[in-house]
């Protein structure tokens, strides 16, 4: 009695787990992947840069949104460099690009580092 007792706790325990680590297990939203893309076309138009930084990496995010030609501008760049904001925007204003589910008029903050 007692060994079924302790058998059917383990298997309550193993059920109850496997509920809550497939719970987890959501899939990226169309907005989320829309966002990554947006990134991965943001880091493509900058390439890369002239700069001699050695071992420093300059961070900055970028505010960025879609007009309705689907060119990215640039809304602000937040850097403590001056020359990190001026690189990005010349390198990003009105660029065309070519991402589905992004919304024109809304704007989307990225985070971009530079090394």
């Amino acid at each position: 009695m007692k060994n079924l007792k302790i058998a059917i706790a383990i298997i309550a325990i193993s059920l109850s787990s496997v509920g809550v680590i497939s719970a987890n297990n959501t899939e990226p939203t169309k907005g989320e992947l829309a966002k990554t893309a947006l990134r991965a076309q943001i880091v493509k138009l900058l390439g890369h840069h002239q700069y001699n930084l050695k071992d420093h990496v300059f961070e900055a995010e970028v505010a960025v949104m879609l007009n309705t030609k689907n060119e990215l501008v640039v809304v602000s760049v937040d850097s403590d460099f001056k020359q990190v904001e001026s690189f990005v925007t010349s390198k990003l204003n009105y660029k065309k690009v070519n991402i589905e589910g992004i919304t024109s008029g809304t704007i989307y903050r990225v985070p971009v580092k530079i090394k």
